[in-house]
């Protein structure tokens, strides 16, 4: 029976590096660890490729107009106030 490599770094702490820290060098030690952890990984594969898509769509796509109410409603919902310069 083949023996799964064991991950140096867990998913929770990937996603939280990929999140807080898009930036940072991509030669660092934790950016290596976490290239190795993504590349044994289906869950963080798959995590990584919506980044990717959700940034393509963002890059491409235009802000699409939502009615003011929507957007009032939208964050009232989420408990947010809406942005004064835009």
């Amino acid at each position: 029976m083949k023996k799964t490599p064991r991950h140096t770094i867990g998913c929770k702490s990937v996603y939280r590096h990929i999140c807080d820290n898009l930036d940072a060098d991509l030669n660092s030690q934790k950016c290596r660890e976490i290239k190795a952890h993504i590349n044994r990984c289906k869950n963080c594969t798959a995590y990584l490729d919506s980044l990717k898509k959700i940034i393509f769509l963002y890059r491409t796509y235009p802000v699409p107009a939502v009615p003011a109410k929507t957007e009032k409603r939208l964050f009232a919902a989420i408990s947010l106030e809406r942005a004064k310069a835009r």
